[in-house]
């Protein structure tokens, strides 16, 4: 009798996992951060390093507390801390639920349109960043 020595398959966190994740995380934030009366503004989960070392805030300062403002349904809050989160949100639970259908739907596009709307997200992320510094 032969044996064979397989090596154990380690588990791999896929985009799906990791959008599936965040949506779980954003949701649990926002139901125990209701359940407390802790509004959304004063939720800091996650410390920005970028903050952390240079004093300034990064890009994506304000991304977990507007998710949370946005399970809060405090729209207004939710923009004012970090507008992309309006976009985030949705871009995550298509790809956590169909991931097949958001890459087919991404790949789809002529790759100077994928070029063109990547450009113009970070152009956009970078001036709301510049003018929330102000």
């Amino acid at each position: 009798m032969t044996s064979t020595c397989e090596k154990p398959r380690r588990a791999r966190l896929t985009e799906r996992g990791l959008a599936g994740l965040f949506l779980i995380g954003v949701a649990a934030a926002g139901v125990l951060t209701a359940l407390r009366g802790v509004p959304p503004a004063d939720v800091h989960l996650v410390p920005c390093p970028f903050d952390a070392v240079l004093g300034v805030r990064c890009p994506g300062c304000g991304m977990t507390r507007a998710c949370v403002a946005i399970t809060h349904a405090d729209w207004s809050a939710a923009f004012a801390l970090q507008p992309f989160a309006f976009l985030l949100l949705p871009l995550a639970l298509a790809w956590a639920l169909a991931p097949a259908a958001t890459g087919r739907w991404w790949r789809w596009l002529p790759a100077r349109s994928r070029t063109a709307v990547l450009a113009t997200l970070i152009v956009a992320c970078l001036a709301r960043w510049l003018a929330s510094l102000a």
